[in-house]
């Protein structure tokens, strides 16, 4: 049963509890290399996942392949992406490509920067575009918890609304619905304003 009417996610279906996301900035082509390791909650013959615009590589369960299909793309809810899980999977691992259109994603190019001289990407999953950026049940309703690892160009940082794991790796150990999702890349400094707070900005304005 589906109970949100702008997602493909199924109440009758096993659901994501965690994610394991790995990504490879690419601004030349302005799309991330990605690889999304999905664990499951429950147990159900098939999943159906939200997709945007996202090239599907291969889907398997850390083994074996999986059985999908991906539908044709609604104007609004983008293309569902349907894996066969029968037989007590646990595990759905998703390589694909996003697209340089995804809408969860805006590019800048240098001259649109503090800077002027590297360019700077950042997301905006809200209120429904993780789908372009992850293949994952984009509801509300379903809170995930996640660990990222983010590779990004040589003298550009990379950061992600979680807790730092270092070695460009970020933690989030409480679930949070998938708008929540976000990152950014560029040419970034940090400046503490407080015992746990800390404000990120290009070099010549952060201060």
């Amino acid at each position: 049963m589906r109970r949100d009417p702008h997602s493909y996610a199924d109440d009758a279906q096993a659901t994501v509890a965690h994610l394991r996301w790995t990504a490879a900035v690419d601004f030349a082509t302005r799309t991330l290399a990605c690889t999304a390791e999905l664990e499951l909650r429950g147990t159900s013959a098939m999943i159906d996942l939200d997709t945007r615009e996202l090239a599907i590589e291969s889907v398997d369960d850390g083994a074996a392949p999986l059985a999908w299909e991906l539908a044709d793309a609604e104007p609004i809810l983008g293309a569902r992406l349907r894996v066969a899980i029968g037989g007590g999977v646990r595990v759905v691992r998703i390589r694909y490509r996003t697209s340089p259109a995804a809408s969860a994603l805006q590019w800048l190019t240098p001259a649109q920067t503090a800077g002027g001289v590297h360019p700077f990407l950042f997301s905006q999953c809200q209120a429904i575009h993780a789908r372009s950026l992850v293949p994952l049940q984009d509801t509300p309703r379903v809170r995930i918890t996640y660990d990222a690892a983010l590779t990004v160009p040589a003298g550009l940082r990379g950061l992600m609304a979680a807790a730092d794991a270092g070695g460009g790796r970020w933690r989030m150990p409480q679930p949070i619905p998938p708008y929540l999702f976000a990152f950014a890349v560029g040419e970034l400094e940090g400046r503490d304003v407080g015992p746990r707070s800390r404000v990120w900005a290009e070099p010549s304005v952060v201060d």
